[in-house]
This record gives C-alpha cells, structure tokens and sequence, in this order.
C-alpha cells in the first residue's frame, strides 16, 4: 500500500559552509602516474612474478563472456565449476569454539528523538565498543532502506552485535536482529546489504562480518558472519575463517559484485593476517563465498610489504575481467606510512598488483585508508575514491580512469585533527553529488560532512555542530540516501564515550502530514492538548479497512500501553488516553495500519 505523506523537508544540518571551488592545496598533484610513489625499500611483487593461475583458462573466457553478456544462469554455473580449482574454506569444528546466539530485534522501540531539528536521533542507547577502527557500519540498501550495523558493549557478553533499519528515509529506525556471546569477543565489523531478487525487495540480505576471539588481545583470532533477511528471518552465524596455528586475523572489509547480479551475486571478505603479537604480517587473506555466506574458498594474498587497515571495493569494468581494489596503510617505516591500493581479481588467485597512490618522506604518516568505487554502467571508467589522515589532518586521493593516474593530496577538511575518515559513493551520476566522505574531529564536537564528485571538490564543507557530543576515537560512517533520483547526505556516530549511536541527514523528513476532514488516506494528527495532564484526544484516519494497532511507549522504548489492536473500518477516529497512573515525561505513540506507519511525541506534565 502506498503511504500517503506530505513530507515537510527542513535543513537539519546546524552548519556552516564554505564554498569550496577546489580542494587542491599546496601538496597537491594532479595526473600522477599509478607508479610515482614507490619507494626504494618496497619489495615488489607484481604481475610479472606472479603463478599461473590453477583455473583451467577455458574456463575464465567461458565465465567472462556470461558476465559480457549479462547471463546469469551461465555466470552461476561456471563459477560453481571454478569453484572446484580453488582451495576450500575449512571452518573450525563445531563443538570447539562457542556459538554466538542470535536473537530477534526489539521491534516495539520508537525512536528516541523524533523531531530531528535540530537534535540528532537517538538509533540505540548504550555502550559502543571503543577500539576505533569500524565499530559502525551504514548502508544505502538496494531496496531503498537504510541500514547500521553496531559493535556494542552489553553487561554479561563479551562480544554483542546489533543491526538496524530504516524504511522510511531516517524517520524511524527499528532494530532487527542482534547477536551475542558470552566468551567470545567481537573486533571490528563490516557488512554487506544484498538484494536475492531483483524484483522482490524482502529477499533483502544482510551480511555482518566480524573478527572474533576468545581473548581481549585477539589471539587466534577468526572470522565470522551474522546473516539475515531484511526483517530478520532465516538469521545464521557462522565461524568460517579459522586462521593458522599461531596467527590472527584482523580487520576485516567486505564488497560485492550485488549491484549487478542478484542470484550469482559474489561476496568478498578480506583481512590482515598476522602474528598473534602482531609484529608479523603475512598477507591478505582473501574469502570468496558465492551461496550467500554458507560456503567459502581462500588464498593469501603476499604483498611482501607491512600492509594495514585493508578497505575493500568491487570493481565492474565491463570487460569480464572485474576486480577487488584493497586501499591498505603501508609501513614503509616507523616514521612513513603510504597509502596504496592492492588490485586483484575476483576470483581467488595470489596474483595482484599495486597503485602507488602517495610518496611520503620520513615523518609524514598517511593512515587508516577507505576506498570506495562508483559503480555505474559496467564500460565507464571507474571513479575511486579514497580518504585518509596524513599526519592526523583528513585528505582524499582521487582517481577517474580506474587507477591509471591519480590525483594526490586533497583537502577533506580543515577544521581540526581527525582520526578516522570515512567514504561511501552512490551509482546514479545525475543530478551530481554521488560521493561522500566524513570524519569526526578528535575532540568530539564537529563532523565534517562533504558530498559531491570525484573531480577535484567533494562540495560544500557542512561543519555539524553535534547536539550531542561525537566520539573522537571511533569512526563515524555516511552514505548517500536517495528519494527518487534526488540524493542527500546520511551520517551516523558514536556519542561521547563511546556511547549511544546518532543519526542524521540533510534534508532530513520531518514527518509532518497533510491535514484531512476526509479518510481518503491514512494519517495520524498530533494529540491535543500536548502537553497535557492527565488525558489528551488523539485523532487518526483509515483510509480502508485494515488492522490497526496503537500503542504507548516511554522514552526507553518500552511499551506501556496498548490503545488499539483491532480491525477498523475505513473512517475518522478520536481515541482519548488518560495518563493518571504514569509518571510526567515523553512518550511516544505509534500506529501501524497496514504498511502505514508513524510515530509521535507528546508531553504529559503533572
């Protein structure tokens, strides 16, 4: 059923702008040769000292006409045969680690802050876990909802992950699934937000990655997934990545080919693979799963250099010969750090070459890399992007033929340090402003949020003065939204502490609906009086016959009254909920009448 609204758009960015006509600074270079920033002490390892691949070559051609052709029946069944040349995956034993328990999202939960402008809204209340690196993930879904995945700190579980969604532009956010496990610890996360169907919007997958160990210091540290339907069935956690004796696996980073493909759609998962101390590294281990999460191949990838914080991305060329770009922070020295991106291909091979993308000299640290690539019709040149902290300050590199040149060194944001960027891209070019990237400075009180194109300025700088104070150790994310072919800017970020998750969005919808005499729509009014003390009338119409339910809830998302659960028909209804036994605050009513949903405040005062 369609939803009938008269959404009110207000600017929930309280901000200040500067005009940026070009982000080119005095360290800025334009046109650089994908090889100009090789050190001398890099040990190359290139195509021309690369193996033969173990897949028969017939079969690579065969695989690369069906993706040219666009035949997915035929791209599924050789890539099972591929299947057959490459190393399989050999999960840990069942029996020898402990099971992470997957439960049901709290669905009765309102959002905290409902009126955006200008505070932020509350998604979750409660810890974050506090190591930095990709604690939050947010996600444009192909079905035109929004999703953040959240690494939490909850008292009697070690590790406890939560994912949320969005299907109404940021309006409400309702949890839909979480996971926990009582000796194992969760590191970092990444997810990947899938349509099965091109057609059906709920075959909508969710898939949460995330590196776990029984030990705060992450020995032997393994790989696993939480996979769920959009509204949180058919969930599963698997262990699948057991690293070998003595090593660990960190940071990991997931993309996909989903844009393209629904039924053969290909995830890729990678990760640093290390010593348990962390003083040795040994390569990119690189996952391959092609059934959406239940089986998977590997091989290590040997880059031969001291490579961290690997950031993934999927690259369609339109030739049949696609990649996985790996933005990786390289260790040059203890006093350099270079940032450069790994290219290898979709299928499971050791073979892969480097882009060069930044030459530091000794002093100079560019830090904690992530890439995205724009994903367009499959025979344009791709658009990378990619952002960094050079020497705690936010720059971006920027490429748009694929990796071939680069343009080095541009102004993120000049308004403090930062320790962590982030970047996201969306695959529609009109209307412009389908890139956008992020960071959060290290005291906490601004995010700086730019969204634009790859060609030298990524827009306006949008300083958003936080209603609540922002975490300046974990990172915060963005995505590009869309409503129709118009695109906006969506941030998250931890609080203070790190604790609670907030959210917000440019242009954000306020929720406001069109005032009827008539109930040729569905529509829920504001109560009146409000405040109130201690009863207030709340009217609502129905634009046809359905089931309709009302209900009360406290601030803490709790439910504490129930004033409709019934068949109604079509009509104007005035109910009257008397508070005489509830204490003064906010609390939120919410009405779910067939696919209509919404959600209001109001105010009892005694």
């Amino acid at each position: 059923m369609k939803k009938s609204y008269l959404y009110f758009f207000a600017m929930v960015f309280s901000f200040s702008t500067v005009l940026a006509q070009s982000d080119f600074n005095s360290e800025s270079k334009n046109n650089m040769p994908n090889d100009w920033g090789k050190s001398s002490s890099e040990r190359i390892h290139n195509n021309g000292t690369q193996e033969k691949s173990v897949i028969p070559d017939y079969l690579v051609e065969q695989y690369r006409n069906a993706k040219l052709t666009k035949n997915a029946e035929e791209k599924l069944r050789i890539g099972n045969e591929i299947q057959k040349y490459l190393p399989q995956n050999i999960p840990p034993q069942e029996g020898t680690y402990e099971k992470t328990q997957i439960h049901a999202g709290i669905n009765n939960q309102p959002p905290f802050n409902p009126d955006w402008n200008p505070t932020d809204v509350t998604i979750l209340s409660g810890d974050i876990k506090s190591s930095g690196y990709r604690q939050l993930d947010l996600k444009y879904g192909e079905d035109g909802w929004q999703y953040l995945a959240v690494n939490r700190v909850v008292s009697g579980f070690n590790g406890y992950v939560a994912i949320y969604r969005s299907s109404n532009g940021g309006l409400n956010w309702t949890q839909v699934i979480y996971a926990n496990n009582a000796s194992a610890y969760f590191g970092n996360i990444t997810m990947l937000v899938e349509k099965r169907h091109a057609t059906n919007n709920d075959s909508t997958r969710i898939l949460l990655f995330y590196n776990r160990s029984s030990s705060t210091s992450f020995t032997d540290a393994s790989v696993e997934i939480l996979c769920t339907k959009r509204d949180g069935t058919g969930a599963f956690a698997l262990n699948f990545g057991a690293p070998p004796s003595g090593h660990r696996y960190v940071y990991p980073t997931a993309c996909s080919d989903g844009m393209y493909w629904d039924t053969p759609t290909y995830m890729h998962i990678l990760a640093r693979e290390e010593s348990n101390d962390g003083n040795t590294y040994y390569g990119l281990r690189h996952w391959l799963t092609t059934d959406w999460g239940r089986n998977y191949t590997n091989v290590l990838i040997n880059t031969s250099n001291n490579d961290w914080y690997p950031s993934a991305a999927y690259c369609e060329k339109g030739t049949g010969n696609d990649s996985i770009y790996i933005a990786v922070e390289r260790r040059i020295s203890t006093t350099e750090y270079e940032i450069r991106a790994i290219i290898t291909c979709e299928w499971l091979t050791t073979n892969h070459y480097a882009y060069y993308i930044t030459s530091a000299t000794s002093g100079t640290k560019y830090e904690k890399p992530c890439i995205t690539v724009q994903q367009q019709q499959a025979n344009v040149p791709r658009r990378i992007l990619i952002t960094c902290t050079k020497n705690n300050v936010a720059r971006y590199h920027y490429s748009t033929n694929g990796g071939n040149s680069w343009n080095v060194d541009y102004t993120l944001g000049t308004n403090g340090l930062a320790d962590y960027t982030w970047c996201n891209s969306d695959s529609l070019t009109a209307g412009d402003g389908y890139a956008i990237a992020c960071f959060v400075d290290q005291n906490g009180d601004s995010i700086t949020v730019r969204r634009g194109n790859i060609t030298g300025s990524l827009g306006t700088y949008n300083y958003k003065r936080n209603y609540y104070g922002a975490s300046g150790v974990v990172s915060p994310v963005c995505a590009v939204f869309k409503l129709g072919s118009t695109k906006y800017s969506a941030f998250a970020y931890p609080g203070f502490g790190p604790t609670n998750v907030y959210y917000n969005q440019e242009h954000l919808p306020t929720g406001i609906t069109q005032n009827s005499n008539t109930a040729d729509k569905f529509e829920l009014s504001q109560n009146y009086p409000n405040p109130f003390n201690p009863a207030t009338e709340i009217k609502y119409s129905i634009a046809k016959n359905t089931f309709v339910t009302i209900k009360v809830f406290d601030m803490l998302g709790r439910e504490v009254e129930i004033l409709v659960n019934e068949n109604q028909q079509q009509g104007l209804y005035t109910l009257t909920w008397n508070a005489s036994k509830y204490t003064s605050g906010v609390y939120f009513y919410k009405i779910i009448a067939g696919d209509f949903v919404d959600v209001k405040k109001m105010i009892l005062l005694k």
